[in-house]
């Protein structure tokens, strides 16, 4: 079988994690015995009319666009992902890893990504609903996780608010500080709680320079402003000292919300898109009277929804979507 894996999903630049990503499938998909296309391989520039129109069986590329991204990368993908759904045409899907702040980051020689059909958000299929706890297990190890229960609060633990850039294509162009200024305005009547807020560490330097259009009662915490190196991994890092104490943790659609719910803290999210929504809390007015589902199905479920370098290489990532879907 044929699969088109579509390159220019990723920047011009010919570098970094997802542009090799795409090479380590092609490896994938040729040692499970089918062949793999680079599509508009060397193109650069601006987009093509017809260039994201899928022709093969199956499609491959890396991240997401929403419908007000259009433009560049973000664009192409949106472009894709919505020609393949056309067409009925699967389209694997690779992001980052979850864990992020456990220690599942890009730069890790174990980083393991997210791999679904046509978006690596919620709205995703993943291929992963009722897995055994294996690959659960295999990453709590791997990465020392701490996945502990519920935590209830204290009267004077805080809330912490978790901002995402808006060019972040899972915010889709909402403002960061817009979005916290409506949570607020639900929030701040019902609580007197110690807010919190933490800048995305791709994002720092922007919030900061327009603390002014934040309330004044908050607390906007991040370690520096600008990052060099590994210092944004240890800011990401530092998540999980932040949220020890919290009463709850409050974003859009992070990832970070995985982790907080996986650390046991009530996570409240405005976005159904987020990772976490089958055991998060959604309706801000319980931010007091938080809910504490079970975690159980969904933490196996997160082992299945990330896979190794290694099994992207060695095609057992590509044989087991090609096997479920039945091709």
């Amino acid at each position: 079988m044929k699969v088109e894996i579509f390159r220019r999903t990723v920047k011009d630049r010919r570098k970094g994690n997802s542009w090799e990503l795409l090479y380590h499938l092609k490896e994938g998909i040729e040692a499970a015995g089918d062949e793999a296309v680079i599509v508009n391989e060397h193109r650069t520039g601006p987009t093509v009319p017809g260039e994201m129109i899928p022709t093969a069986p199956m499609a491959a590329m890396f991240g997401y666009g929403g419908d007000k991204q259009m433009h560049h990368t973000k664009g192409r993908r949106r472009e894709l992902a919505d020609n393949c759904r056309a067409k009925n045409i699967p389209l694997i899907t690779f992001d980052g890893g979850l864990l992020s702040s456990f220690g599942n980051v890009s730069t890790s020689p174990d980083h393991h990504f997210r791999v679904s059909l046509y978006t690596p958000m919620n709205d995703g299929d993943f291929l992963s609903d009722n897995s055994p706890s294996d690959r659960w297990e295999m990453m709590v190890k791997k990465f020392n996780v701490k996945y502990e229960p519920w935590r209830k609060s204290n009267q004077d633990d805080p809330i912490i608010f978790v901002l995402q850039p808006s060019d972040n294509w899972s915010m889709n162009e909402l403002d960061p500080i817009d979005w916290f200024n409506g949570v607020y305005e639900k929030l701040r009547p019902i609580t007197d709680r110690k807010f919190i807020v933490r800048p995305h560490p791709n994002n720092v330097a922007p919030i900061v320079d327009r603390i002014k259009e934040l309330p004044e009662d908050i607390e906007l915490q991040y370690t520096q402003k600008h990052f060099v190196g590994d210092e944004k991994k240890y800011y990401r890092f530092h998540f999980q000292e932040a949220i020890t104490n919290a009463h709850a943790v409050v974003t859009h659609n992070s990832t970070a919300s995985t982790d907080s719910c996986i650390r046991g803290i009530p996570t409240f999210c405005t976005s159904n898109l987020a990772l976490c929504w089958p055991v998060c809390n959604k309706d801000l007015n319980n931010i007091e009277t938080p809910e504490y589902p079970d975690r159980t199905q969904w933490v196996n479920d997160l082992g299945y929804k990330m896979w190794s370098i290694k099994e992207i290489r060695d095609g057992t990532v590509y044989k087991r979507f090609k096997s479920k879907l039945g091709l």
